[in-house]
């Protein structure tokens, strides 16, 4: 018996049951809940040093990237001719420790050197671009983490439109009119960013 494949579809309507499970909505209303004002109410708010010297030190090491400037990834993409084939011409290697950030990492690389489409819940076209949950499903085939932390990562970027006032799944953002490749890539990285802050 053969395994199930993974589809864009399929990666979409399950990075959406993720977020209804989360209750994100829930949570970002308890979140506003307090924000009635926008200025401090007293003087003593208004204080230019709020932090010391110590604090300051301890947060803005935490900040630092833990791979510095480095990617997260030394991937190398198969290339141009390459980038037509079926993915399955890809699976020579795998490494299942992946997380779902480094996923996003590849998925943004393959969206910038392959390029992308706009069709929706297509692998790919016939010159090798993908669209957004085609190029995390490539990541999986090039063999970085597992289908479950692809689901994961689709989940971040889904939380990353929620975040940009998109309500609908990946697939009807990336067919809307008027997108474009940088916007694609931007939402990516910007996923990426989510999840690696999130330590996923």
């Amino acid at each position: 018996m053969s395994a199930p494949t993974l589809t864009p579809a399929a990666l979409d309507q399950a990075a959406a049951r993720i977020l209804d499970e989360h209750g994100t909505g829930e949570a970002w209303a308890g979140i506003t809940a307090g924000w009635d004002r926008t200025a401090p109410a007293a003087p003593a708010a208004r204080r230019l040093l709020t932090k010391t010297v110590d604090e300051l030190v301890t947060e803005a090491l935490g900040a630092i990237n833990p791979h510095g400037t480095r990617p997260p990834v030394d991937v190398r993409l198969p290339g141009r001719l390459a980038r037509a084939l079926p993915d399955w011409a890809h699976r020579h290697r795998a490494d299942l420790s992946h997380l779902p950030s480094t996923q996003l990492y590849v998925a943004a690389t393959i969206l910038r050197e392959w390029g992308w489409q706009q069709r929706p819940h297509h692998m790919r076209n016939w010159r090798g671009q993908r669209c957004i949950c085609g190029a995390i499903i490539t990541a999986v085939h090039l063999g970085v983490g597992t289908e479950a932390a692809a689901g994961q990562a689709a989940w971040h970027v889904l939380s990353e439109l929620k975040g940009r006032g998109w309500g609908a799944l990946i697939g009807d953002w990336n067919q809307a009119p008027g997108r474009t490749a940088e916007q694609a890539f931007d939402v990516v990285m910007g996923a990426y960013r989510r999840a690696a802050a999130a330590e996923q």
